[in-house]
């Protein structure tokens, strides 16, 4: 059965522990994608009808096309990771590497996606060669995934949630209108607790009707909650104490006024 987005996604939500290797991804156009993981974070994927990431540092960083290709077949003879390359050489900074991996990474989901998925199939691999501040989360990648197919930013949105949650706090920022994901915190949100979050979120906004630039809160066992509405986005933050819910209030009723957040056309 040919899978859709998040069909695909809640497969790969689900590698055999360690969770370290790759997912043989099989099109209904005959040819085939790859999306690597380590640890179950989301490191590099590739469709070839996606275009190669050489080709996308080039064009973002002017990197000399001939440089690309000495560190290229440099790699083939050590076996280093093509991206910690060009960073030790000094062609792109981390930064740089990280945005250009997500990027790449997200247009060649969507195009395995468009070509039609009928077939994930795990490939276990042994040890590690990327650097964890280069590999994303699952949740983020499908994040950043719909916030490409809405030509909005998903660095910016991002960076936007975590203004207000800080590190502290868990959380999601969401298509008001789709009630799709556009952005996952830095802190730790696995596919069932996006799902369930989504789907609160939601009911929590349908009841209470939400104005732009409102919010509501309430607390748990430990921590708490806040919903919060910008124009077309929904914010959710979970906090895991009461301290934590403390600051995270004091942010959002004193910084929401000025929060500035790409809004959807």
């Amino acid at each position: 059965m040919r899978m859709g987005l998040f069909t695909m996604f809640a497969r790969l939500a689900d590698p055999p522990a360690p969770a370290t290797g790759a997912w043989r991804v099989r099109t209904g156009d005959g040819h085939e994608g790859v999306v690597l993981m380590e640890g179950g974070r989301v490191c590099w994927a590739n469709h070839s009808l996606s275009g190669r990431l050489t080709d996308e540092i080039e064009r973002r960083y002017g990197v000399d096309h001939a440089a690309i290709e000495q560190v290229v077949r440099s790699c083939r003879e050590t076996h280093k990771p093509f991206g910690a390359a060009l960073v030790e050489e000094g062609w792109i900074t981390n930064d740089q590497l990280t945005s250009a991996l997500r990027e790449h990474t997200c247009r060649s989901i969507l195009s395995l996606v468009k070509a039609g998925v009928y077939q994930c199939e795990w490939v276990p691999h042994q040890g590690s060669g990327y650097s964890p501040e280069t590999t994303i989360s699952l949740t983020q990648t499908v994040s950043s995934c719909v916030a490409m197919i809405k030509g909005m930013g998903a660095e910016g949105l991002e960076t936007s949630l975590e203004e207000l949650l800080a590190g502290e706090a868990a959380g999601l920022l969401i298509h008001a209108a789709t009630r799709l994901p556009l952005a996952a915190s830095v802190a730790p949100v696995n596919w069932a607790e996006m799902r369930a979050w989504l789907t609160w979120v939601l009911r929590i906004e349908s009841l209470c009707h939400l104005a732009s630039h409102g919010y509501i809160a309430g607390r748990g066992a430990d921590g708490g909650w806040v919903v919060w509405r910008v124009g077309g986005v929904l914010g959710l933050a979970v906090s895991p104490s009461e301290e934590v819910q403390r600051r995270l209030m004091l942010r959002v009723s004193s910084g929401l006024a000025t929060w500035n957040v790409e809004q959807p056309e």
